[in-house]
């Protein structure tokens, strides 16, 4: 039952003979004899992959159950909740790898030391991904409701802005440019895999226009060096703009344009979350109700700005790395 759970978890033999330490040859004979017990198949290999089918996906419902259970258990005789120690697996788009999470991760990392973490910035179909087939312990990222599997809690709202080079060259005077305008100027634009470009795309065409799009990449980070060269100008998540970005950029409230979009906490349905997973998930959103699991959270999100207040332990003013409306164009 185990192997099986495994292969159904991380969709491969492979995968699944790493993270039990055995050889994938012992876990497909596990699997056949399973099948052969039930009397049914659990995974389709015609296509050479390991593809779950509808009974298969059955048990699999049952057996994550049982194991999560089983690794609650082992947490209680562990004492976690007193000695946290280990590896928090993180996935989160790269707005909130840059902007939302540094202050979180080096106050939880200062009272517990021994806690190290892993993330890096990915599409929000990797986000979801990633929790989905358990290789992060949770998620962040712009909600999707189409994951049955998956249960999402409200984190904050965030809007677009657009940034232009300090004393930009293409739009005069300090009033928001109109997209018919904006539609002239070089736009760089985030890659097509995820949610911005397609919105920003579909609002564009909705008045008749199409961007002048002169470079796509997947890092805000590299996105605001082109824009500071004077290449062009970007519209990104005003979460991924920080004070200092002030001092480089003319920055444009995009909100007359576009809609806010929900950011939220990506949990795994039934999965075991360690203690230490959940208390630094309680440093993020206090009022998470992990026993909700099975249902989606009905607290409204928090705007980007209530969410720098309520930092834990921290003053906006000093540890804030996220521009929160202050000073910006209109």
């Amino acid at each position: 039952m185990r192997g099986f759970y495994c292969v159904a978890e991380t969709g491969s033999v492979r995968r699944a003979a790493i993270a039990m330490g055995q050889g994938q040859p012992t876990i497909s004979r596990q699997i056949k004899l399973l099948e052969k017990e039930l009397g049914v198949t659990l995974f389709d290999r015609s296509s050479g992959n390991m593809l779950i089918t509808p009974e298969g996906k059955k048990l699999q419902e049952d057996a994550v159950t049982l194991f999560e259970y089983v690794k609650h258990i082992k947490g209680e005789f562990k004492n976690e909740q007193i000695n946290y120690g280990g590896k928090i697996s993180i996935a989160a788009t790269t707005g909130v790898t840059y902007s939302i999470l540094p202050p979180y991760i080096d106050q939880f990392r200062r009272l517990h030391p021994d806690v190290t973490f892993q993330f890096e910035g990915i599409t929000r179909e990797t986000v979801y991904e990633k929790v989905e087939s358990a290789e992060a312990d949770f998620g962040i990222a712009v909600f999707d409701k189409s994951h049955s599997t998956l249960v999402c809690h409200d984190l904050f709202e965030a809007g677009l802005i657009m940034i232009a080079p300090k004393n930009n060259p293409y739009f005069s005077g300090k009033a928001l440019p109109t997209l018919q305008q904006i539609a002239k100027v070089p736009l760089i634009r985030l890659a097509h895999h995820g949610v911005f470009a397609p919105l920003i795309e579909e609002r564009f065409a909705k008045d008749g226009l199409k961007p002048n799009v002169v470079m796509t990449h997947n890092n805000y980070f590299n996105i605001k060096q082109y824009v500071a060269l004077g290449m062009g100008v970007a519209i990104i998540g005003e979460h991924a703009v920080s004070q200092e970005d002030e001092q480089s950029f003319d920055i444009y409230n995009m909100e007359p344009y576009f809609p806010k979009l929900k950011y939220v906490i990506i949990l795994k349905k039934k999965k075991y979350l360690a203690p230490m997973v959940k208390e630094f998930i309680r440093t993020i959103k206090p009022d998470i109700e992990f026993s909700a699991n099975l249902e989606p959270s009905d607290v409204p999100a928090l705007s980007l700005t209530n969410l720098l207040q309520k930092r834990v332990g921290m003053n906006q003013a000093e540890s804030s790395p996220v521009k929160t409306g202050r000073g910006k164009k209109r």
